[in-house]
Formats: structure tokens, sequence, C-alpha cells
């Protein structure tokens, strides 16, 4: 068991982290996908009692990643914040001291659906927002994953996971990157998201994540 496992894709060596990240060590760059920021928000303001502290626990989960891989920069593949509701004087202010405590790191933002929505990060973030897909590397980073892509990409928005059955009948589920041929899909990083069920396809490989540690599932496929 580890919280980090080193893959080859594409000719990149790739590290994926328990934790729901990417890190690509050779760009010093960390990829996570949907954080959902503000969405325990958007819920007690319709009045749902939910806990107060997502933004924050992800906020200092980032911080450490980022920490632990000493990159220099940071692409959210979507989904940054949750919806217009969310955008409260505590989400900003949790966010703005998150930022100012991370003040060296270059930060961007490939909008995602709920991105378009609830408006760009606020300025004083300091996140670089891009179009879905953004081709700055040698492989697009998106939010949306494409069934005909002509490049190979990364991207978020299924907030994948994966079920095994246990030797006395139960089932084990939790969230999982999918890695394929072509694409890779990350894991929904916010703490207060869901979890969407997905097969494996033909060679697909599944690591599954508990967010201590990180497990490749043998014979997926």
């Amino acid at each position: 068991m580890s919280n980090s496992i080193k893959i080859t894709w594409q000719g990149e060596k790739l590290v994926l982290w328990a934790g729901k990240a990417i890190h690509w060590p050779e760009k010093k760059l960390l990829l996570i996908a949907d954080t959902h920021f503000g969405k325990a928000a958007t819920f007690r303001k319709s009045g749902i009692p939910v806990p107060e502290s997502s933004s924050l626990d992800d906020c200092l989960r980032i911080e450490k990643l980022v920490l632990d891989t000493k990159v220099e920069s940071l692409v959210f593949l979507g989904d940054f914040l949750h919806a217009r509701d969310g955008r409260t004087e505590g989400v900003h202010r949790e966010l703005l001291e998150w930022r100012e405590r991370l003040s060296g790191l270059a930060v961007h933002l490939v909008r995602g659906n709920h991105d378009l929505q609830s408006g760009d990060p606020w300025p004083d973030l300091e996140i670089h927002c891009h179009p879905d897909p953004w081709k700055e590397y040698d492989f697009d980073l998106r939010h949306h994953p494409a069934d005909r892509a002509s490049n190979p990409f990364m991207a978020g928005h299924i907030h994948p996971g994966f079920s095994l059955k246990e030797k006395n009948g139960q089932s084990l589920r939790s969230p999982c990157f999918q890695v394929g041929k072509n694409r890779i899909i990350l894991p929904a990083f916010g703490t207060f998201t869901g979890m969407r069920k997905v097969k494996a396809e033909m060679d697909d490989r599944i690591f599954m994540t508990d967010g201590q540690e990180v497990i490749e599932v043998p014979n997926c496929c």
C-alpha cells in the first residue's frame, strides 16, 4: 500500500497521488479536478444543513500536496466553484488565505460546466482561466472527456468511482483514476462531491483511492 503510484503514460512519467491529484514531475505541475468549492455554502443557502469546513479542509489538502510535490504550477481541470450561490464571503476568505500561503504558485483553471454558471474565481485569487480544452502541454487538459479526441487528454467531470466485491460478499467502492491509452479521468477532488461508478474499458487501468492509499485494481478489464 502506498500514498502514490508512478506510471508511464504517453511516454511521460506521472505520479498518481492518493489525495486525488496527478503530479507531472518533468513539468513541475500538479493536476486536480472538480473541487466544487462553495458547494456546502450553496446547500446551506437552500436550508440543507451540511458541514461548513469542506472548503477549508480541501484548501489544506491542496496545500499539503503542493508542498509535498514541490510543484511550480497547479491546474484545476474544471468545476473550481460549484455555483453562483456558493460565492460567499466565507468561501472567498478561505480561498484567499489559501492563495496567499501559496503566492509563488502559478494557478490555472480549465473552465468546466459549473464554472460557466458560477463565473470565474475572484480576481484576487490570481487564477488564470482557459477554455476547454487547454492545449498548453503535450496533450490536452480538459474538463469534459471527449469520445473522439484528436489528442490524448486528462479530464475530470465524471467523478469516477469503482467497486470491488470482497470475499465476504460485500462491495468496496471508492473514487478512482481511470487510465486509458489516450485519456486519464481524474477522481473528483472535493470532499463534498458525489461519485459515479465507471466500467473499465479495453486497455483501461483502474487505480482506486480512499484518500490515504492508492492501489491498482488487478485484471480490471
